[in-house]
C-alpha cells in the first residue's frame, strides 16, 4: 500500500505491504466470525510479511481483549506459523492512513518468553514498533484498579549483588526512544493528561496515566515488599510493576541499528491489583480490556511515528 510522509518527518525508506488475506469460518478457540489460519513455509527465509505494529500479549485474557479490538478493525485475518504460532492481523484504519498490525501471545510468562516473542514477531514480520499489551499491578496510590499506565520508562529491578553485607540493588531504566516519545506526546498533547477512555466493561471512564513501569522477574503480593521499596526509591513516580516488559526493551535494544528499521517499543498496561496480599485474578479481564482499549486509541498517533 502506498504511505505517505507523516507529520514527524520521520521514514524508515520502502513502502509496507499489506500482510495479507484470508476467508474462513468459525474460530473455535476464540468465537464468533474467523479467517482460517494459513500455514507458512516452514523452509521460507522471515520476514513472510511486514507490519507498521506488532502486539504482544501474555495472557489468555491479554489475548481475548486484543482479538476484540482486532475484530474492529477494516480487515481481520489469522494465520499459522510454521511453529503453530497462532498469530492475528489487522489492518486498522487512522485519520492519516492505515497501519498493518499483527498480534502474537508469549509462549509463557516472564522476561525470557517475551524476547523470544519479540524476536520472532521481528523475523516473521519485521514491525518497526513492537507494543506489549496487558496487565499491571499498581503500586502508586493515584492509580485505581482499571487504569491504564503507558509507560515512558522501564525500570528492570532484578540487577542486584550478593553481599556478606547483604544484597545490592541495581535499577536499569530504559526511556521510550525519540520517535515514540513524540508519538506520546501528541496523544497526550492532543486528547489531555490524564487520557480519559469511556470503559467498555463499566459506566464511567478510565485514566491512562503516563510513567515508570518497574518490571523483573518476582510477582509482588506484599505491600511492604524490599522491590516496591527500592523502585520507588529509585524513582517516587513509578506506577506499576510486571514481568514481561524487561524482556521486551532487551530484545529491542539488542537489535537496535540504524539499518534494521526498528523504531521503538510500547508499553500500556492496564491496572488489575495493587501488588499486595489482596491480588488475584477477579479483575484481570477488566484490566485486560482497558489496556486493548487505550492501545487502539494510540494507534493513530504511531502512524505519524511509522511513516
Amino acid at each position: 500500500m502506498d504511505r505517505q510522509t507523516g507529520n514527524s518527518g520521520i521514514s524508515v525508506g520502502g513502502d509496507i505491504g499489506h500482510i495479507g488475506d484470508i476467508s474462513g469460518s468459525f474460530s473455535p478457540v476464540y468465537g464468533g466470525p474467523a479467517a482460517r489460519p494459513e500455514q507458512e513455509s516452514p523452509g521460507d527465509p522471515g520476514p513472510q510479511r511486514r507490519a507498521d505494529v506488532g502486539v504482544l500479549t501474555v495472557l489468555p485474557q491479554e489475548t481475548r481483549a486484543m482479538i476484540s479490538v482486532f475484530r474492529q478493525a477494516d480487515d481481520y485475518r489469522q494465520r499459522t506459523l510454521p511453529d503453530r504460532t497462532r498469530v492475528h492481523e489487522a489492518t486498522f484504519g487512522t485519520p492519516s492512513g492505515s497501519l498493518d498490525v499483527v498480534l502474537l501471545q508469549t509462549l509463557d510468562r516472564g522476561q525470557r518468553s517475551a524476547t523470544a516473542a519479540y524476536a520472532k514477531l521481528r523475523h516473521w514480520y519485521a514491525p518497526p514498533i513492537v507494543a506489549l499489551v496487558g496487565i499491571a499491578g499498581g503500586i502508586n496510590p493515584r492509580l485505581d484498579v482499571g487504569d491504564v499506565v503507558l509507560a515512558d520508562q522501564i525500570i528492570y529491578y532484578d540487577e542486584r549483588r550478593e553481599t556478606a553485607e547483604g544484597t545490592r540493588w541495581r535499577g536499569e531504566s530504559t526511556a521510550l526512544t525519540a520517535p515514540m516519545t513524540i508519538a506520546v506526546n501528541d496523544l497526550f498533547s492532543t486528547e489531555g493528561e490524564p487520557l480519559m477512555i469511556p470503559s467498555p466493561e463499566r459506566d464511567g471512564a478510565f485514566r491512562v496515566a503516563r510513567g515508570p513501569l518497574g518490571s523483573g522477574s518476582a510477582v509482588i503480593t506484599d505491600e511492604h515488599s524490599r522491590i516496591r521499596e527500592f523502585l520507588q526509591g529509585f524513582h517516587e513516580k513509578c506506577l506499576a510493576v510486571e514481568t514481561e516488559s524487561g524482556g521486551l526493551v532487551q530484545g529491542f535494544r539488542e537489535e537496535y541499528a540504524d539499518n534494521t528499521g526498528v523504531l521503538g517499543w510500547l508499553v500500556l498496561r492496564g491496572i488489575s491489583d495493587h501488588a499486595d496480599a489482596a491480588k488475584g485474578h477477579r479483575d484481570h479481564d477488566l484490566a485486560a480490556r482497558h489496556a486493548a482499549a487505550a492501545f487502539r486509541r494510540v494507534l493513530p498517533y504511531l502512524w505519524d511515528a511509522r511513516n
